[in-house]
């Protein structure tokens, strides 16, 4: 099974509304970018669940999604949002949170922040 923010990345990735699609980590090259879209995708749940006869049948999962949006970025925000849930809704992914959208008064970057879940059901 691939881990799931390499899933979850590679969703984003056919959006193709981001320069780049990191899993953990930015690399330090982008850092200091703030023109180009950027999208960083951590672990934020691993769990096991759903026990039945002393053994754990489901595997709980969750990540955080992160949105720089670049100062050159010109689609509408809204609409590339909206997609980037329902393109995780429509492969399990649950939408559990999503954040308010945060200006940054010194780079001038919009950043967001969704969290989504997945159950990943075991066979025997």
């Amino acid at each position: 099974m691939i881990l799931p923010i390499y899933e979850v990345s590679d969703l984003i990735e056919s959006l193709s509304f981001a320069y780049a699609v990191f899993t953990n980590e930015i690399d330090e090259e982008y850092l200091k970018n703030t023109d180009d879209t950027v999208v960083l995708i951590t672990e934020s749940i691993n769990d096991l669940d759903k026990r039945a006869n002393n053994r754990f049948r489901n595997l709980k999962y969750g990540v955080e999604v992160q949105i720089f949006y670049g100062t050159n970025f010109d689609k509408p925000i809204l609409d590339v949002e909206i997609s980037l849930a329902r393109k995780l809704e429509s492969n399990d992914w649950h939408l559990s949170q999503s954040k308010s959208h945060i200006n940054d008064p010194k780079t001038k970057q919009v950043t967001k922040v969704f969290y989504f879940t997945k159950n990943f059901l075991l066979e025997e």
